[in-house]
């Protein structure tokens, strides 16, 4: 629903439902609809979804009026709550306000974000990483070991790796794929493989079999990641967002430092309340 569309819509039909002395405008309708995210905004292409949000607002803003106009009103609770909404509402539009005074242009989040990339260069650190592929005959396979070393002979003799994983291996999460395991970290692996694959260094290079709890593994090493830090491109787009809520963040620190300057605290009364709350019932 685009805003040319509801506007042509507001022509014909200025309020979309009225009685009781209430109605719901078109215009107002589109104002909120232009501040709705995206997703807000397709939940409401479903058939009657936005009559209905219509109808929520017209009862809500009825059963309102009829509630000015009863004792509800004058409950002391009910003003309370009325006063407290509407100080957090007037209070979060001046935090909008102190946002986009404080707002920073591009040249200024990216310097931030580089600030902060070049300040905690650990945290965008990389671990080695490998990348094999393995071979499993599981414990209990009769002959195993034997087995496996006939499959060794085969690879040692040109046989494919990738199709001797897809049509002999016994582990089902890498044996259609050829054995691949994609890349990993230290931690991820048994300590069996895990050591073995580690010390290995050149591509394609494969390993003797072993035995792990799993059964009996041959391995193929099919790259190899050296530890490293990732570079500043690599993380921009996230750093650009913490960096803009930052310097967001400290305008809006400036500001409460500004009010708790004049502010005159009753420490006595405070630790009064304290106490009484820290009190055994």
């Amino acid at each position: 629903m685009t805003g040319l569309n509801f506007v042509s819509l507001s022509v014909h039909s200025q309020s979309l439902v009225a009685g009781h002395g209430i109605k719901v405008d078109a215009k107002e309708i589109q104002v909120d609809l232009e501040r709705a995210p995206p997703e807000a905004k397709a939940e409401l292409v479903k058939a009657g979804a936005l009559k209905n949000m219509i109808s929520n607002i017209y009862v809500r803003r009825v059963l309102a009026n009829e509630a000015n106009m009863s004792d509800i009103i004058k409950n002391p609770l009910i003003l309370s709550a009325i006063e407290k909404a509407k100080e957090r509402i007037l209070s979060d539009a001046m935090l909008e306000v102190i946002d986009q005074k404080n707002q920073p242009g591009l040249d200024s989040i990216e310097a931030y974000a580089r600030t902060i990339y070049n300040a905690n260069q650990r945290k965008y650190g990389t671990p080695e990483e490998v990348r094999a592929s393995h071979i499993l005959l599981r414990s209990g396979e009769q002959d195993g070991k034997q087995k496996m070393q006939d499959i060794l002979k085969q690879l040692k003799d040109g046989a494919d790796f990738e199709e001797m994983a897809k049509s002999r291996s016994q582990d089902p999460g890498s044996a259609t794929k050829g054995g691949d395991l994609g890349y990993f970290a230290r931690g991820r692996m048994i300590a069996q493989f895990e050591n073995t694959v580690f010390a290995m260094n050149m591509i394609g290079e494969m390993s003797d079999v072993f035995e792990s709890p799993f059964g009996f593994h041959i391995i193929k090493l099919t790259d190899k990641k050296a530890a490293g830090v990732k570079s500043f491109a690599e993380v921009k787009d996230q750093l650009m967002k913490d960096a803009q809520n930052e310097i967001l963040t400290q305008g809006r620190f400036k500001e409460q430092d500004r009010i708790l300057k004049e502010a005159k605290f009753d420490e006595q009364a405070i630790e009064a309340i304290e106490k009484a709350l820290s009190a055994k019932p």
